[in-house]
Formats: C-alpha cells, structure tokens, sequence
C-alpha cells in the first residue's frame, strides 16, 4: 500500500482538487494523510486522516508527522499544489526505486525542472554567476539545478528529486528518520536525499509518470529566495568546514552582486528586490 501525505499551508482549494486528484488514482491501493498547517482552514474528506496543527511547522517537521503515522510500504510525499494524473501513482508504486521523482509540468504542460545535484561550493558558484546556463554547457554541466530541458526526458540515476513529488521506501525513512527539522523551507528533501545516498539509496527520475505542479503557492519568491539562500547556509554548518562555510557566504554576496544589476537590466524588477532582500542575511552571517 502507497501512504500518501499532502501539507496544506494557505492553499485550502489547492490542497482539495490535490486530494481529489488523488482519490481519483487508478489500479493502486493507498491512503491519504493530511497534515493541515492553517489551523483557520477547514477540510471535510471521506477516507482521509488529518491532523491539525495546532501551529505551523515547516515542510520537514510536517512530512515527518506524516510518515510516523503511515502504513503503507511506500511513501509519497505530495506537494498540495502538485496535481497527478488517474495512472501516476500506480506507475510509480510500480517502480522498484528506492527514491523517485516523477516528471513535473508547469500548468502549460511544459516540463518544468525538478532534479539535480548535491550543493558544493563550485556548483554554488556555477550557479550564482550563470556558468550553467550556457547553452552548450547547460547540456552537461553537473549543476545544483539542471536547467537543459532535454535532461528531463530519460529515467535516469539523479542526486536529488524536487520536493513536489517524492516516492521512498518505508526502509529510506526508517534508516535516515525522516527530514532533518532544522531546515524550515527548501533545501530539506535534497539533505534528506544526501544522507540516504550514504546509506546506500539511490534516487530516480521517472518521467514516465507525470503531475502537474503549479509551484510557489504558498510563498513568495523572495521567501524562496531566502529559503534556499538558509538552506546553503545550514547544510555547509552541517557538513562543511569553518572556511568553506566562510566561503559560502563570500559566493552568495558575489552572486547577488552579479545578479541584481543583470536582472535590472532585464527589467525583471521581482528577481532584484528578491536578492536585495537577500543580502541582510547574508551580511548578518559574515
């Protein structure tokens, strides 16, 4: 049986056509759990356990209440803005991958980017300062978040899959225990990602199998920003030396400088204030 755990956090109509699309699965036992993070939001589903929190927790902290509870073999791990088609689970139950990731799409149907590889401090580099979108480049280069949209074609042996849409084994989450709570948000599945390839796991791309993801429906960009800016920071804490952490933050203040001009130039006035609000943290941790 496939245990199947949706957080709401303020997308209440998001969260039930989620829950719906689910229900409507084909050819595959599961279970549904409902973790509501918005105490004010009300849910009313047949067959469907829910726990309200009381106060809002971040997306490890909720997926581990989650998989505590679940009784299926498997689990997946299901953003609520994240819609699945009538054979998506059961293609991916299917799979004997000790994680996977299925294939995402924007709303247009286009794929949208949703693997990658593990942070260091070169692919930072690459990252902050454009190196990988380069368009020969972009094809090849082992960067944190692939950018090549024909990289997303093919099953395939990745480092880490987007937090949208992930499938593990029972075993994945009792030998890791689950998401380290100390990331809040974003950067949370690739860490958990990162220590179950330790273990011995392997994580899979699967494009196969599709869902619509709507992406960013309960945060901003900015709060993306400084998720994943938060996100660098705390994994180099944890896994990092005292200089390469000091490094980090060097990067991170270069990237920003490079690209807050670029995107003015551009004219993409969101992305600017995006990294400017950025830039507090980052001196606040020098």
């Amino acid at each position: 049986m496939l245990s199947v755990i949706i957080i709401n956090h303020n997308t209440l109509e998001i969260t039930k056509k989620c829950v719906s699309r689910v229900q409507a699965s084909k050819n595959i036992k599961f279970e549904i759990i409902l973790i509501n993070n918005t105490p004010e939001d009300k849910f009313d589903f047949r067959d469907v356990k829910i726990i309200n929190n009381k106060k809002p927790l971040g997306f490890g902290a909720n997926n581990n209440q989650g998989m505590k509870i679940a009784k299926g073999d498997k689990f997946l791990l299901l953003n609520s803005d994240a819609y699945v088609y009538e054979d998506t689970l059961a293609k991916c139950y299917a799979q004997d991958f000790d994680v996977l990731g299925c294939q995402l799409l924007n709303e247009d149907l286009s794929i949208q980017p949703s693997w990658g590889f593990f942070p260091t401090l070169r692919r930072i580099f690459q990252f902050q300062i454009f190196i990988d979108n380069f368009p020969v480049i972009r094809k090849y280069a082992d960067s944190v978040h692939i950018r090549d949209l024909s990289r997303f074609t093919k099953i395939q042996k990745v480092d880490w899959v987007m937090g949208a849409f992930v499938m593990l084994k029972r075993e994945v989450y009792e030998k890791t225990c689950g998401f380290d709570e100390n990331f809040y948000m974003y950067g949370e599945e690739v860490e958990l990602q990162f220590r179950s390839s330790k273990l011995g796991f392997q994580t899979w791309y699967y494009p196969d199998a599709k869902s619509i993801h709507l992406a960013r429906q309960s945060n901003t960009l900015s709060s993306s920003f400084l998720g994943e800016m938060r996100g660098y920071l705390y994994w180099f804490k944890k896994y990092n030396s005292s200089f390469e952490q000091f490094l980090l933050k060097l990067v991170l203040l270069f990237g920003c400088a490079i690209r807050i001009p670029a995107w003015a130039v551009w004219g993409k006035w969101e992305l600017v204030r995006s990294y400017i609000q950025v830039l507090p943290l980052l001196f606040k941790e020098l």
